[in-house]
């Protein structure tokens, strides 16, 4: 069957207050989605991802991943999905046009979705927890420096269960994949904390071996059950 229509859609994630979040837009007829847009003619999938990112959720250089393609229509259609990471704070939220309002939702505050987006959040939510298992997928949820605390905060967000801190602080500094700076942050009573940034061998998001010994550790812990599984409601 020819396929008439193709369009992007776009599951992006970030991590707030040890919350993992969504972004999803509001339209006029007050219905929740996620970012997309047809494909034009002459552009590619990339561009057109990026494009639906930057004009109707103001996120731009978010580099996103492309993901797998769904059928839509009744086969009549195609929707290719993506997953893009980012870090709040370095990427303010900003509705285009024709977009209501554009906010990030908490994992287990979702909104309402039409089946077809539920499905395409559900998959990247997946996709997400098993990246975890294989690369460095917090680099792109933390600020440049961070605290160990702070990314500690961020794989528990991501891998849904506790993680023991020790153990944590253990495997991330044997790794290598982190390097300490002369600063310190007071994050709560007490000493402040030191503050940390990426070894310039993770820079580009590249995946080194240490770091998929670190995400295959970390992905791997059992320090405390996993927490239950939220379902994304749609609209059957």
């Amino acid at each position: 069957m020819l396929v008439r229509t193709l369009r992007v859609e776009i599951a992006v994630f970030t991590v707030r207050a040890g919350r993992l979040e969504t972004a999803l837009l509001r339209e006029r007829a007050n219905t929740w989605r996620l970012p997309g847009a047809a494909v034009e003619a002459t552009g590619t999938l990339q561009d057109a991802a990026e494009r639906a990112l930057a004009e109707e959720t103001g996120v731009r250089n978010a580099d996103p991943e492309q993901l797998f393609t769904f059928d839509r229509d009744g086969g009549e259609g195609a929707a290719v999905t993506y997953l893009a990471l980012v870090h709040a704070g370095a990427h303010p939220l900003a509705p285009g046009r024709d977009v209501v309002e554009v906010r990030w939702f908490a994992w287990g505050d979702v909104p309402e979705l039409a089946a077809d987006q539920a499905e395409t959040l559900r998959y990247g939510r997946e996709r997400l927890r098993a990246k975890a298992a294989y690369a460095p997928v917090a680099e792109r949820l933390v600020a440049a420096e961070f605290t160990i605390s702070e990314l500690q905060g961020v794989y528990e967000a991501v891998l849904g269960r506790r993680l023991d801190a020790r153990n944590f602080r253990r495997d991330l500094t044997s790794a290598g994949v982190v390097e300490p700076l002369e600063r310190t942050r007071a994050t709560g009573p007490g000493r402040p904390a030191t503050l940390y940034r990426w070894s310039s061998d993770a820079e580009g998001f590249s995946v080194s071996a240490a770091e998929r010994r670190l995400a295959r550790t970390l992905a791997a812990s059992d320090e405390e059950p996993a927490r239950g599984q939220t379902t994304v409601p749609s609209q059957g």
